[in-house]
C-alpha cells in the first residue's frame, strides 16, 4: 500500500492509490463504470505537476539536547564551595570600593591649610640726586677757597673747615649714594661714588694735617699724584656714562679735567712755583671746580624731578 500526502494553503487532499494484484467484483464494476479511473487519473496528473514545480522540503534534523552546564553537573558540596568563593570576592570588592569612596569623600572634605608666604619687597630710591648734591657743595667750597672769594683764602681763611667737610660731609654722602646705587644695580654709580668718597675724604684729612702743622707742613706734591689717578679713573667713568646718559658723560668728563688741574696746582705746575704771590694755578683750578659745581646744580633738577633724559 502506498500513501502520498500533499498540504495546500486552505485544503488538504489525500490521494491513496492502491495497487492490488487482485480486485474484487465491486471495484471491477466501478472501473467499468469509469468513475474511479477518471478521478484517479485526474488527481495523479495534478499532484504530479505540483510535485515537480514545488519540491518537498527535506525533513528537519532532530535537535539534540544541550549538554548540562557545569553548574548543573556540580553536586551540592561543589555548588556551596563555588558560592562561598563568589561571596568572598563580592565582599572584598565591596570593601575596596567602599574604602576608595570614603577616602575620596574625606579628601574632598579635608581643607588644606592655607600657606601664607610673606614677601618683603624693599624699594630703594634713586641716590644720584644725593651724590650730585655732595659734588656740588664740595666743589663750590673749593672754588671759593682757591679763587679767594670774600677772602676766604686770606684774612677770612676757611681752610680749617675744609677738612671736616671733605672727611665727613662729602665722603659719607657719596658712600651712602654708592651703596644704594649698587643695590639698585647701577654699576657705574656704585663704583664712582664709592671711589670718590675715600679720595675726597683723604684730601680733607690731609688739609687738617697741613693746618695743624702750619709752616712745617710739607708741600702737597704727593697729593697731586693722587689726583692724577682720580683723573684717569674719571676718564673710564666718562666712557661708561656716555653709554647711559649724555649729561652724566659730560659731568664725568668735567670731573676728570678738574682732578687733573687740581693735581697740577698741588705741584705748582700752573704758575710760578718760586713766586708765592702767584695765584694763577689757584684760579685755574678754582674755575674748573666752579664748572663742576654748576653742572651738578643743574643736573639735580631733572634727576630729582624724574625728567632726566636717559639715552
Amino acid at each position: 500500500m502506498f500513501a502520498c500526502c500533499v498540504e495546500e494553503s486552505d485544503a488538504q487532499v489525500v490521494v491513496m492509490i492502491d495497487h492490488v494484484e487482485g480486485m474484487d467484483l465491486q471495484q471491477m464494476e466501478e472501473r467499468k463504470a469509469g468513475k474511479v479511473e477518471e478521478r484517479t487519473v485526474r488527481n495523479e496528473n495534478y499532484f504530479a505537476g505540483l510535485a515537480r514545480s514545488r519540491p518537498v522540503a527535506p525533513a528537519e534534523k532532530a535537535v539534540e539536547p544541550e549538554p548540562p552546564k557545569k553548574e548543573q553537573q556540580m553536586d551540592e558540596p561543589e555548588k556551596e564551595h563555588e558560592q562561598e568563593l563568589q561571596d568572598r570576592v563580592a565582599v572584598g570588592a565591596g570593601v575596596a570600593v567602599r574604602e576608595i569612596a570614603e577616602a575620596t569623600h574625606s579628601k574632598r572634605q579635608t581643607k588644606l591649610p592655607t600657606v601664607l608666604k610673606a614677601l618683603a619687597k624693599i624699594k630703594l630710591v634713586d641716590a644720584n640726586g644725593l651724590a650730585l648734591t655732595c659734588f656740588a657743595f664740595s666743589t663750590w667750597m673749593f672754588f671759593a677757597f682757591l679763587c679767594n672769594v670774600d677772602e676766604v683764602g686770606g684774612k677770612n681763611n676757611g681752610v680749617f673747615y675744609m677738612g671736616d667737610m671733605l672727611s665727613w660731609g662729602v665722603s659719607m654722602g657719596l658712600l651712602i649714594s654708592g651703596i644704594v646705587q649698587g643695590l639698585n644695580g647701577d654699576h657705574l654709580g656704585f663704583t664712582s661714588y664709592v671711589f670718590h668718597a675715600p679720595i675726597l675724604g683723604t684730601i680733607g684729612r690731609n688739609f687738617k694735617l697741613a693746618v695743624s702743622l702750619g709752616p712745617d707742613a710739607a708741600p702737597f706734591h704727593l697729593i697731586g699724584f693722587f689726583c692724577y689717578a682720580a683723573a684717569w679713573f674719571n676718564c673710564i667713568f666718562t666712557v661708561m656714562a656716555f653709554r647711559i646718559a649724555k649729561m652724566f658723560g659730560v659731568l664725568y668728563a668735567s670731573v676728570g679735567l678738574m682732578f687733573l688741574l687740581v693735581g697740577m696746582n698741588f705741584e705748582k705746575l700752573l704758575g710760578d712755583a718760586k713766586d708765592a704771590t702767584d695765584k694763577t694755578g689757584d684760579y685755574i683750578a678754582g674755575v674748573s671746580c666752579l664748572i663742576v659745581s654748576l653742572q651738578c646744580c643743574y643736573l639735580i633738577v631733572p634727576v630729582m624731578t624724574g625728567k632726566a633724559k636717559i639715552v
